[in-house]
C-alpha cells in the first residue's frame, strides 16, 4: 500500500505539468479494474467487482497534489476502495453509499484502530471455540438453522457445510466488541463463496453449475481470512502510525448529500457511478443478505435495496412504479433531452419485438433524470476550483447506443461545474464476440472512460 513506484514517477515528472495533461499520461497504461485490488492490503477484505482499480486512485491523488488537510468524498462509495487508499495516504474522507450491505463493508474495511493484543486474542478464541464444538458434536444444533434457511442457502451448500457456516456465526455474534465482531463477520462472509461447491462467483449465482474451484472446509477457509485481516491491518498501522485521518462512511442517498455534508466543503472527489449496463446491483449480493438474515427473498430485497437505489437496471423501473413515456427532466440539457426521448422511443419498439421485453426505454430516462439529482448535490459540496474524478462506462441495450460519458459531462455543466473532459481508459465487450457471432449480443463497441470534472 505504500505508493506504488509503477508509473507514479513517470507520470509526475516534471512536477510542474497541469494535472490534466498528466492525468492523459497516466491513463494511458493504467488498470482500472478492481481486480488487481485482490491483490493488495485490506481491499481484498472482501470481493465486490463492481469496482475500480486502488491504483488509479493513488495516480489520480498524487496528479492533483491531494493534501492531508483536504476533505475527499465518494459519492458512490461501493466497498470503499477510493476511502481506504485515501485513509492509507492520511487523507480525510468521507464515503456515501446507499446499498446497506456495501456500506457496512467499507466501514468495516476503514476501521483499523484495533488494540492489536485483544485482536490477536479475539481470533485464536473464536477458532478455537468452533473446534471444541464441532469436536464435541455440537454441529447437530445448526441443522434446524439450515431447514429453515433461504432456499438459495440451501441449494449453494450441503448440509453439514451450511450448519458449519451458522455455528461460526453464533459463535461471531457473540462477541462484544462491536468492531471485533465486524471484523470477523467480514472474514466469514468472504468465506460464503470459497466454502461452496457451485457457481456463486460474480455476477451470476448458478446452483445447478459447479464451481471452478474446489470448496474449501469453512472453519479453515474462515481461519485463513482471519490471518489475512489482522496480518493486514498491521501492515496499515505500520503505514499511518497514529495518525489515522478521519473516515466517514454513510449510509446515506447522495440525492441528499447536503443533508450530510457542507456546501463547498470538499476539496476532492472521485467515484464510479452505477453503470446503465442492467447490472442489479442488489441482486449480486443476495447470498450475502441471505446469510447474514438482512432479506430472505427478492420482495425483501427489492423493499429494502432495489427500490431507493439509482436505476440502473430494468428491474426497478417496474418496481419504481414507473411508467412507459417517462419524460427526461426540464432542467437536462435540451440536447440530452431530445437524445433520450430518441433512445427511449426506439427501444421501446425494439422491446416489443423482443421475447424479454426488458423496459430499457424507462430505465435510460430515469436513470439520467436521478443521476442529475446526484450531480447536482455533488457539485454543491465541492470547492470552487476543485477537481471531481468520475469513472463509468457507455451502454447499449438492445444495441442503441448511450453516451453515459458524454451525457454526464454535459449533466455536469448544468448543474454548475465549469468544465469537463473525457479520458478513454479501454474499450469494454471484446470477450463476448462468440456470442455477437450468434446474434444473441449486439456489436456496439463500447467504453470506459474517466470524466474529469472542474468546479
Amino acid at each position: 500500500m505504500d505508493m506504488d513506484s509503477s508509473g507514479l514517477v513517470k507520470w509526475l515528472c516534471p512536477i510542474a505539468q497541469a494535472p490534466e495533461k498528466m492525468l492523459e499520461l497516466a491513463v494511458r497504461d493504467t488498470k482500472v479494474t478492481f481486480a488487481d485490488n485482490m491483490d493488495e492490503p485490506v481491499h481484498r477484505w472482501f470481493r465486490f467487482p463492481a469496482g475500480f482499480s486502488a491504483n488509479l486512485v493513488r495516480i489520480c491523488l498524487k496528479i492533483f497534489n491531494v493534501k492531508r488537510g483536504w476533505l475527499t468524498l465518494d459519492p458512490f462509495a461501493g466497498s470503499g476502495t477510493f476511502n481506504v487508499v485515501a485513509k492509507s495516504m492520511r487523507i480525510p474522507s468521507i464515503g456515501v453509499e446507499l446499498h446497506p450491505l456495501l456500506a457496512w463493508i467499507a466501514n468495516v474495511k476503514t476501521y483499523w484502530e484495533f488494540d492489536i493484543r485483544c485482536l490477536k486474542s479475539s481470533i485464536s478464541d473464536i477458532v478455537s471455540k468452533a473446534q471444541n464444538c464441532l469436536k464435541f458434536g455440537e454441529l447437530i444444533n445448526y441443522m434446524n438453522n439450515v431447514e429453515h434457511a433461504p432456499p438459495l442457502l440451501q441449494k449453494c451448500y450441503t448440509k453439514e457445510v451450511l450448519a458449519k457456516l451458522y455455528l461460526i456465526k453464533s459463535l461471531v455474534e457473540d462477541i462484544d466488541d462491536e468492531h471485533i465482531r465486524d471484523f470477523h463477520l467480514l472474514a466469514l462472509l468472504s468465506t460464503l463463496r470459497d466454502a461452496s461447491d457451485v457457481d456463486v462467483g460474480w455476477p451470476y449465482i448458478l446452483p445447478r453449475k459447479r464451481g471452478k474451484k474446489r470448496a474449501q472446509e469453512p472453519l479453515l477457509a474462515f481461519e485463513r481470512r482471519l490471518v489475512m485481516q489482522y496480518n493486514d491491518v498491521l501492515r496499515m498501522k505500520e503505514i499511518i502510525g497514529n495518525d489515522a485521518p478521519d473516515c466517514h462512511i454513510l449510509e446515506a442517498d447522495v440525492r441528499n448529500l447536503t443533508r450530510y455534508v457542507d456546501e463547498e466543503s470538499v476539496s476532492f472527489a472521485f467515484t464510479s457511478p452505477p453503470y446503465l449496463n442492467n447490472y442489479d446491483y442488489a441482486d449480486r449480493t443476495r447470498l450475502e443478505l441471505y446469510f447474514l438474515g438482512w432479506a430472505s427473498s427478492w420482495r425483501d430485497i427489492t423493499e429494502k435495496i432495489r427500490k431507493k437505489l439509482i436505476t440502473s437496471c430494468s428491474h426497478q423501473a417496474k418496481e419504481k412504479g414507473l411508467r412507459e413515456g417517462l419524460r427526461p427532466r426540464e432542467e437536462l440539457p435540451d440536447e440530452i433531452k431530445e437524445g433520450l426521448i430518441k433512445r427511449a422511443e426506439l427501444l421501446r419498439k425494439i422491446k416489443y419485438e423482443r421475447g424479454g421485453r426488458k423496459d430499457y426505454d424507462i430505465m435510460i430516462v430515469a436513470y439520467f433524470n436521478e443521476m442529475y439529482e446526484a450531480m447536482r448535490e455533488i457539485c454543491a459540496v465541492m470547492r470552487p476550483g476543485s477537481f471531481f474524478v468520475m469513472i463509468l462506462g457507455d451502454s447499449a441495450p438492445y444495441g442503441v447506443h448511450v453516451p453515459t460519458d458524454e451525457y454526464l459531462g454535459e449533466i455536469g455543466l448544468a448543474v454548475g461545474f465549469t468544465s469537463y473532459k473525457l479520458y478513454v481508459l479501454r474499450e469494454r465487450g471484446n470477450k463476448w464476440q462468440y456470442l455477437v457471432k450468434r446474434g444473441r449480443k449486439h456489436g456496439v463497441k463500447l467504453r470506459e472512460t474517466l470524466v474529469l470534472f472542474r468546479r
